[in-house]
């Protein structure tokens, strides 16, 4: 039930489009509108790291879906993503959620196409848990705020050109408080996309609910449609002759075939993750515009271990480096069978000087592919902005996400033992090279062998604190972790080769480690984060007296401990106090007004707004009030 404050429509036209109930008379029906459908409050007031993994966490076992039209800022500046409640919140959902078949987390791509943004430098949608969903124009093109990124899954309808092409149609305010904005058919962006993709997927589980998060994301790839967006340039075929796009993914979603081929659906097998190893020599990148910085590596999808990767889904390639502007620069990846994907697109308003520092750059472009093989990673400084020093490339790492054993195999009779590989009854199965270069015989029927590894317990803490970022699995010839620790170690990397690690990470003490890098230690020198040696405690933590560093009261930026009374300087939108009055509780930082971005003297005294409000007499609203009009710095 939103504050009727003129700016808190959003939720409930999202809403409309999914649920609204057949032969209502009113605004138009929604997709899946046998669906229950609840709103949770999140936009409204505060948004920090808790208040978004309270909404992702949400009563996992009663909702099925989670549709967001929300993420960092679309300035094409921002690289940002879920802090680590959210990031947990992300984990337990796909592990946990739905009875242990996982929450479907359906993402809008975001709207900063006029700033040239890229959806892949927003850690919601470059996430593996998520289903990033773009926007397709009535026409079939793309629309102005489209951001291009190889992250996205897959596209829905929504407006385009303002007087050319309409928009979507769905239930406004609530009528009781506004009984003249009952409809709509004013709704926008992406934010109208991700519900639509929302009911189509409730239809799926309405047609088969124990599909679990990732079997979801395979009817997506499967079903979706790129012959109604091929006016728009851009769409490449990838290894296994499936076509894909930066605009819109595997193309237009198509409600039928999904629920045809989820009635036919066979759980995929547990998930895998092969880990490459680290490379960590400093390359330099040149400043003269046009230059790239080619590099590759080996790798062969941890064959022979539990975690071998034969069929791809996610890959994510994790990379550091410095450059200045960061905005310059343009990232692809390379598979070893062809595909290439741009990681990340040249953005000429990211001229901070930030670093990439392990981010994880998503593409699904490579699934059904295999692993194994010579991947490139190509990084072109391609921007206009003068670049005065060499940048470098400090380590980069790949983590492929996928299954041993093929992932398609339908119910479906008829289907399974007239298979005759990729061009036969079933148009479904991902084809093996052989297909590719020969006509399928008889030998597609191993498609259809069932799972020998069905039964196969895969290691269940796959999954860290870390969210997209996986910590790294050390694994000997055997496939068993290494069990001792030593100053001077021997470990086999994801090619099998033993490798010697002369020394441990300097975070660790004189104990020793069990293999390299600072989460390998026995014990830490310094400071332990989670379960990483660091030299000191990042920004919103401190070092307890075990040394362990321990999250700072949310209304702080830096702490002296735990509690409310113990800041050193205030988390944004925050005032510093001096004065401890009883008024305040003895809290040193206090929240501005809501609304205020930052706020001074008193709490009610805002010195900027927050996003798309502007500023009246140092208070904030969502218009102008009477008889004022709106300056180009938003007040």
């Amino acid at each position: 039930m939103p504050r009727d404050n003129g700016d808190n429509k959003h939720g409930t036209r999202c809403a409309g489009e999914v649920a609204a109930v057949a032969f209502n008379q009113y605004c138009g029906v929604g997709v899946a509108y046998n669906a229950s459908i609840g709103g949770v409050r999140m936009l409204d007031g505060t948004v920090n790291d808790a208040v978004e993994a309270k909404a992702l966490g949400l009563y996992p076992d009663h909702i099925d879906i989670y549709s967001a039209s929300w993420g960092p800022e679309d300035d094409g500046s921002t690289v940002d993503g879920p802090g680590p409640l959210a990031r947990r919140a992300f984990i337990f959902g796909v592990t946990s959620g739905r009875q242990g078949k996982g929450s479907i987390f359906i993402w809008a791509s975001g709207n900063g196409g006029r700033y040239t943004d890229s959806c892949n430098c927003d850690g919601y949608t470059n996430s593996i848990f998520t289903l990033s969903i773009s926007s397709a124009t009535q026409g079939g093109y793309k629309p102005w705020y489209l951001e291009e990124c190889s992250s996205t899954l897959a596209t829905t309808y929504s407006s385009g050109s303002p007087g050319h092409d309409k928009s979507v149609a769905t239930v406004d305010m609530d009528g009781s408080l506004r009984p003249d904005r009952i409809c709509t058919v004013e709704h926008t962006g992406t934010s109208a996309s991700a519900p639509l993709a929302a009911g189509i997927a409730a239809l799926a589980l309405e047609a088969n609910p124990s599909l679990t998060w990732r079997d979801m994301q395979y009817l997506v790839v499967l079903t979706s449609r790129s012959d109604p967006l091929e006016k728009e340039p851009g769409w490449i075929l990838n290894g296994v002759k499936r076509k894909v796009s930066h605009k819109f993914g595997y193309g237009l979603m198509d409600a039928g075939a999904m629920v045809s081929l989820a009635e036919q659906w066979t759980t995929v097998p547990s998930q895998h993750i092969c880990k490459s190893r680290e490379i960590n020599e400093d390359r330099p990148i040149e400043v003269s515009v046009g230059y790239t910085l080619q590099t590759h590596m080996d790798v062969n999808g941890c064959a022979g271990t539990v975690n071998e990767v034969r069929f791809l889904e996610h890959v994510q390639c994790k990379i550091t480096l410095r450059f200045f502007p960061r905005g310059n620069l343009r990232i692809l990846l390379t598979s070893p069978m062809g595909t290439t994907s741009t990681l990340l697109f040249e953005r000429p308003r990211d001229i901070t000087k930030s670093n990439f520092d392990d981010w994880p750059f998503l593409s699904v472009h490579f699934w059904g592919e295999r692993a194994e093989g010579r991947w490139t990673l190509q990084i072109l400084n391609g921007g206009p902005r003068r670049v005065s020093q060499p940048g470098i490339l400090s380590k980069w790492q790949l983590i492929f996400y996928g299954t041993q054993t093929n992932p398609i195999r339908l119910k479906s009779e008829g289907t399974r033992s007239g298979a005759a590989g990729y061009t036969g009854l079933n148009p479904f199965v991902f084809p093996t090279e052989t297909d590719l270069n020969q006509q399928a015989g008889g030998a597609a029927s191993a498609y259809y062998q069932s799972d020998l590894y069905s039964n196969f317990m895969n290691y269940p803490n796959l999954f860290s604190a870390a969210g997209s970022g996986i910590d790294k699995t050390v694994a000997t010839l055997n496939g068993h972790n290494i069990p001792t620790a030593q100053r001077e170690n021997v470990m086999a990397d994801s090619n099998n080769k033993l490798v010697v690690l002369h020394d441990c990470d300097p975070e660790c003490d004189q104990q020793g480690c069990y293999g390299k890098g600072p989460t390998q230690c026995v014990a830490c020198k310094h400071y332990r984060l989670d379960n990483t040696c660091v030299s000191r405690c990042p920004p919103r933590s401190f070092p307890n007296q075990g040394g362990v560093c321990w999250p700072c009261h949310e209304s702080c930026e830096t702490c002296a401990g735990a509690g409310q009374d113990s800041c050193l300087t205030c988390a944004p939108a925050h005032l510093y106090v001096t004065d401890l009055a009883v008024y305040y509780d003895n809290r040193t930082c206090v929240p501005c007004e809501a609304n205020c971005a930052s706020c001074q003297d008193r709490p009610d005294y805002c010195t900027s707004c927050d996003h798309h409000l502007v500023m009246h007499e140092h208070r904030c609203y969502a218009a102008c009030p009477k008889n004022t009009y709106e300056t180009e710095d938003y007040k």
